[in-house]
């Protein structure tokens, strides 16, 4: 139990608030870019988002395993060694997360995804966080350029876009409209244009048709990309801001006074999460 009774006076308070503040940011700017990225003229926001989302959902996972510890250790707040323990793998961090809401009793409203999309999402995201695999993998490219089964982008697109594409798209209303609406561009637009773009799998695109299907479905993914990262990063914002208010209320760490406050921006109803675009919310 803190020595100190003003939280103004606590050391590790300003430090999980800073971090804390640091992690909502990262969640809500990767979020963001997830819904702007494109194959067109926003390709680098793929890029923005992957940073954003598996650095933020990382470290978001560890300020619960902080609290975790910190109330099974009588108030002591874990040491750069034992915090280095957690490791980075998201998914293991995550799971652990899952055994500290069971261990805890912790009464949850929104229950850890367990989606297709959200398993991918996570297996994405740690893949980004590889160096080798992930953050570096352009500057790998150079060295080998038959490396591309773990290009991001294109990863992204193959395990997590077509998994949305299966759900909301092919054989739906969306596809028939989007296709129709791109068999009329193509006659309008390509007498007079010259396309050449690449998808996320560098494939080429020279006519009007391909570019605009794939623009229709970029929209969809986008939408839907970015609400299954945002239930990923509620639930994670609902574990911390339970287990934190516990931890200061129930077992005196006075560090963690107000540090759930952080989180709330996150833990709204579906609704919000698939209208909003820019996060986190103001």
């Amino acid at each position: 139990m803190s020595r100190y009774r003003d939280p103004w006076d606590i050391p590790e308070w300003h430090a999980l608030g800073r971090e804390a503040a640091l992690v909502r940011h990262l969640i809500g700017s990767g979020a963001t870019a997830l819904g702007k990225a494109n194959y067109a003229d926003q390709i680098g926001e793929y890029y923005n988002a992957f940073f954003g989302l598996s650095v933020g959902l990382e470290r978001l996972a560890k300020l619960i395993l902080v609290a975790d510890y910190a109330i099974a250790n009588g108030g002591k707040m874990p040491n750069e060694k034992e915090i280095r323990k957690f490791g980075h793998n998201l998914l293991r961090l995550t799971n652990a997360v899952d055994s500290i809401v069971l261990d805890q009793g912790l009464a949850l409203t929104y229950s850890r995804p367990t989606t297709e999309v959200s398993s991918k999402i996570i297996d994405c995201l740690d893949a980004f966080a590889d160096a080798r695999r992930g953050r570096y993998a352009n500057f790998v490219s150079l060295d080998d350029p038959n490396f591309s089964r773990e290009e991001p982008i294109g990863k992204w697109w193959n395990e997590v876009a077509e998994v949305i594409l299966k759900q909301y798209y092919y054989g739906k209303f969306r596809q028939k409209r989007v296709e129709a609406r791109a068999e009329i561009m193509d006659m309008l637009m390509s007498p007079i244009s010259i396309i050449c773009h690449t998808d996320e799998n560098q494939n080429s695109m020279q006519d009007v048709r391909s570019a605009s299907i794939r623009t229709g479905q970029t929209e969809i993914v986008q939408r839907f990309g970015r609400y299954n990262a945002l239930v990923i990063a509620r639930w994670l914002s609902e574990v911390f801001s339970v287990i934190s208010f516990k931890a200061c209320y129930q077992h005196g760490v006075r560090g963690f006074f107000g540090i759930d406050e952080y989180f709330y921006t996150y833990t709204v109803d579906d609704q919000l999460l698939k209208s909003r675009k820019k996060w986190p919310l103001r």
